[in-house]
């Protein structure tokens, strides 16, 4: 009986996203295109991807291909496209980083209500920075991503974490970080 209120859960938060993409598309400003990288056009590495555990992707990370299909099915074709891609470079990972992800999951998961709007909009934030700033912003997470707690605290309180950012992206830092930090 709690597996079917999951799944009804599940596909009721794929559907709100799905609008939601919907919409945004409506209203969003035309992309300029990014200049060509020096490298030949691939992205610079500097950690593992950093997953929106709040994604409906994230959702599906542990159920049976005939459950993530069921729902994936219902979603727009766009959106059907995103999980299909997500949950491919999820399984794809060796268990340990996908075990990194289940918990980030769980970490969002136990947030309050109040704690995950707060973290989607970050994520929002996030994506809406200019992107020398995303890149920047991203690296520091993925840089307190692998540290442990009391090293992430002092780190976040430095003065050189504090002289590299704004204070908004000081905030949105250590907001996304209390979720995207692996298991310790």
């Amino acid at each position: 009986m709690a597996r079917i209120f999951q799944i009804g859960g599940l596909l009721l938060l794929a559907v709100a996203a799905g609008i939601c993409d919907q919409n945004k598309g409506a209203n969003a400003p035309a992309k300029k295109e990014a200049p060509p990288r020096k490298n030949g056009g691939a992205a610079p590495k500097i950690g593992p991807r950093l997953p929106n555990p709040a994604s409906p992707a994230a959702r599906l990370f542990q159920a049976t291909p005939e459950e993530r299909e069921r729902v994936i099915e219902k979603l727009p074709a766009a959106q059907q496209v995103r999980v299909r891609n997500q949950l491919q470079y999820y399984d794809g990972l060796p268990k340990g980083q996908q075990e990194i992800m289940l918990r980030q999951v769980e970490r969002f998961n136990g947030l309050t209500p109040e704690k995950r709007r707060a973290f989607m909009l970050q994520m929002q934030n996030l994506n809406a920075l200019p992107p020398a700033r995303q890149l920047a912003v991203r690296g520091a997470l993925r840089r307190l991503q692998v540290m442990p707690e009391e090293q992430r605290i002092r780190v976040l309180n430095s003065e050189q974490f504090k002289s590299m950012f704004l204070p908004e992206e000081q905030k949105m830092i250590a907001d996304l970080s209390e979720v995207m930090l692996p298991p310790m």
